[in-house]
């Protein structure tokens, strides 16, 4: 069997680690990774401002709100599923936020929650760059195994996939996984006319800022080890330590609802600095002050979301990561949400192919793939659809709120769903246990089962 990934982001580089892990008789098998644009060869992990350009080109948005992630233990917990050296070298590269704390723009804290799984050992969230995750798979991968060629289309219309690229080269394939981002080239090739038409990806209404910045971390980081997330009238700001406290890397972001896409995402740094002002210049936290003085970055990201789709693949192309289901930055999933697309596919995919290849077996190859991906679809898509309805609830968070009585009920309504979880489940279900507590194995052995397969 021949697979070609479009895309050398997370959700590309972690299926070509788990399809080399589990497919049978793996000899047989070619993986071969196409990624459009090769990325900068070193980014200082303590400069006060890396070029977010140098990601924005890659896939499954690796440049994102902050180019900052928050990965929850199951996440974690899935890198070593997938590779023992991954899981250490991310460790090793980012820091143990083991709680979360929510505060107010006027000074309160409402909540500090632990971010662990109860698991044994334990497992916390782990902040750090998004790049750091992605220069983590890549060193696993290797750089040799990842060929820079642009992908233009794929033709779907033949016995097999045919991959065309821009340099007019074209290769053909039993299966393409499209790891390739919001403005998916296999996306297109699958839903035709519809991908314009009925699945263009759609804007939020929201937009975010956000880098790094070279500093002591602050007392109300390190105190509880804390991801600090802050709400107030005129949107929300989060800061975390991105990288092990000795390299004094601080992340922050920093989201608002605005109706209109901005016309272009790089701005002037000081006008980016004039707007924080407005927006946060009030708030009673002398960290979000020194970070608005101190920040140098340039970019504004437009928040972009992928409506739910019919399926993920159903003629030898599949879609993963954000190409299938882009969610919002504000729902800190993005990375997470990759990585258990990855895994699951890759254990459906590897189940399917190994009874294609028994000798008794009337399944082919192409059965395979199909019953791959729609599994894929029916175990992944309610997920993913309830974090971006979920993400939507909570946008009151990022809106202009020019009453302070309802400021203060939305206060009371974080102050009670982050310390009285009975009330937070009858609004949003128990959001740290649903993130952290889904496990992939037992997802697919469940549906398996189900499905008699």
């Amino acid at each position: 069997m021949k697979i070609i990934i479009i895309g050398a982001g997370v959700s590309g580089l972690s299926t070509y680690l788990q399809l080399c892990k589990l497919l049978p008789s793996f000899d047989s098998h070619t993986i071969l990774i196409y990624e459009s644009q090769k990325p900068c060869e070193t980014v200082p992990a303590g400069t006060s401002d890396p070029s977010l350009s140098n990601f924005e080109n890659l896939t499954d948005s690796t440049a994102v709100v902050g180019n900052s992630i928050g990965l929850t233990p199951n996440s974690v917990r899935l890198l070593k599923y997938i590779d023992t050296k991954l899981y250490e070298a991310f460790k090793l590269q980012g820091y143990v936020s083991e709680t979360y704390t929510f505060k107010t723009a006027r000074g309160h804290t409402l909540a500090v929650m632990s971010s662990g799984d109860k698991g044994s050992p334990e497992e916390y969230t782990i902040s750090c760059p998004r790049y750091g995750l992605w220069k983590c798979l890549h060193d696993v991968v290797g750089e040799d195994k990842i060929q820079y060629r642009k992908v233009i289309d794929v033709d779907l219309s033949g016995e097999k996939p045919v991959v065309n690229f821009l340099d007019g080269g074209k290769e053909d394939a039993d299966l393409v996984v499209g790891a390739d981002g919001v403005r998916s080239v296999v996306k297109k090739a699958i839903f035709g006319e519809d991908d314009e038409r009925k699945y263009a990806p759609h804007y939020e209404g929201f937009c975010g800022v956000g880098a790094f910045i070279d500093v002591e971390i602050p007392e109300a980081i390190t105190k509880h080890k804390s991801m600090v997330f802050t709400f107030g009238s005129t949107g929300s700001f989060g800061y975390c330590c991105a990288a092990p406290m000795p390299q004094r890397v601080l992340g922050w972001w920093s989201n608002w609802g605005t109706p209109n896409v901005p016309d272009r995402n790089i701005v002037d740094t000081d006008d980016i600095r004039r707007q924080l002002q407005e927006r946060h210049g009030t708030w009673n936290d002398p960290v979000i002050h020194s970070i608005i003085e101190k920040m140098t970055t340039d970019r504004i990201y437009p928040i972009w979301t992928t409506p739910n789709l019919p399926h993920w693949g159903e003629t030898g192309a599949v879609l993963l990561g954000d190409a299938a289901h882009t969610l919002q930055a504000t729902s800190g999933q993005g990375a997470s949400q990759a990585l258990e697309d990855s895994v699951t596919f890759s254990l459906l995919l590897s189940h399917y192919i190994t009874k294609a290849e028994a000798d008794d077996s009337d399944l082919t190859v192409k059965d395979a793939i199909k019953l791959a991906s729609k599994g894929l679809y029916e175990i992944r898509n309610p997920r993913v659809a309830s974090i971006r309805a979920r993400a939507r609830r909570l946008y009151i968070t990022n809106k202009r709120i020019n009453n302070i009585i309802v400021e203060y009920i939305f206060y009371c309504f974080i102050y009670l769903w982050t310390n009285f979880p009975i009330i937070g489940k009858l609004v949003l279900n128990d959001v740290f246990k649903e993130l952290s507590g889904w496990n992939v194995e037992e997802q697919v052995k469940e549906y398996l089962e189900k499905k008699g397969h």
